[in-house]
C-alpha cells in the first residue's frame, strides 16, 4: 500500500488503514502502540507482500474497529482513545456500509480493498489477502482519469 500512496502522491488519491483484532487477534495492542508500530522503524515483517515495508506509512490510521459483525458497542469516549485496546465503535459504521453495498467482509487483515472515484462512488473491490496491492495501479489511474 505504502508504494500506491508513493506513486500517487500529489494525486486526488488517499489510503485509508483500519486496524481490526477480528483475525486471529492480530490486533490486541492499544491504538498508540499500532500507530508505533506502523510508523516506526521499519522492522515488520509478516511473510506476504502487502505488510513487508520499511516504516513509511503515509496515509491516515484510524483507531482500531470491528470490520464485520459481531459490531462494535463499546463507548466511544473511552475506546477511540490513543490508549485503548478495544473497538472504536463510529469507525464501524464505514464498514456497515461496506457490507450493506457489497454484501461480503474481509477474509482476514488486509484483504478488503475499496476503491472509489474523484466523485466518491464506490468503483472497484477486492476480497484477497495475497493480491499485491501494486496491481491495482492500473485500476486506479484508469478512476483517477475519469470525469465526475
Amino acid at each position: 500500500m505504502s508504494k500506491l500512496a508513493k506513486e500517487f502522491a500529489g494525486e486526488p488519491f488517499t489510503i485509508f488503514a483500519f486496524p481490526s483484532n477480528q483475525f486471529g487477534a492480530q490486533e490486541p495492542k492499544p491504538n498508540s502502540w499500532i500507530e508505533s508500530f506502523v510508523r516506526g522503524n521499519g522492522t515488520h515483517k509478516c511473510g506476504l507482500i502487502y505488510c513487508n515495508w520499511k516504516g513509511y506509512f503515509p496515509y491516515p490510521l484510524f483507531a482500531k474497529c470491528n470490520v464485520k459483525m459481531p459490531w462494535c458497542s463499546s463507548d466511544p469516549t473511552t475506546s477511540c482513545t490513543r490508549g485503548s485496546s478495544t473497538c472504536c465503535s463510529p469507525n464501524d459504521a464505514v464498514w456497515k456500509w461496506l457490507y450493506n453495498l457489497y454484501s461480503d467482509v474481509p477474509k482476514w487483515n488486509f484483504a478488503g480493498k475499496h476503491l472509489f472515484d474523484k466523485c466518491g462512488n464506490p468503483s472497484y473491490y477486492v476480497n484477497d489477502e495475497t493480491l499485491d496491492p501494486a496491481k491495482l495501479a492500473p485500476t486506479i489511474r484508469q478512476l483517477l482519469s475519469k470525469k465526475c
